[in-house]
């Protein structure tokens, strides 16, 4: 992450934690990985497929308790890693809608697990 990108992300709404949330982007790869880091507001992901900013996307998310829920999340922000990394791309995803029926339940795992502070 860049100096200026890294200053930006730091001022945030929500705490990141690494809580034991998985997800996938059904229309970008089909194997679910485990987030990195995520929010109420929202996450950030590794892939090797470019995503533009400011475009929108449905995430899949599966909480410990076995739930799962389509998201809809839009691109804040894209950082590029070298070549020879595991991943091409860190992006981070704000959440634009989370279903009632999981919010609760997103909510009580991410309370739960310790702030990545």
């Amino acid at each position: 992450m860049t100096e200026s990108n890294e200053s930006e992300h730091k001022e945030r709404r929500y705490p990141r934690v690494k809580a034991r949330i998985l997800y996938r982007p059904p229309k970008v790869f089909g194997q679910k990985r485990q987030a990195p880091d995520i929010s109420l507001g929202g996450m950030r992901i590794y892939s090797n497929k470019f995503l533009q900013q400011g475009s929108t996307h449905n995430i899949e998310i599966f909480l410990p308790s076995g739930q799962t829920a389509m998201v809809l999340a839009r691109v804040a922000w894209v950082d590029a890693y070298p070549k020879d990394s595991d991943a091409l791309y860190d992006i981070g995803l704000e959440f634009i809608h989370v279903p009632n029926n999981i919010a609760d339940d997103l909510k009580s795992v991410l309370e739960s697990t310790p702030s990545d502070k």
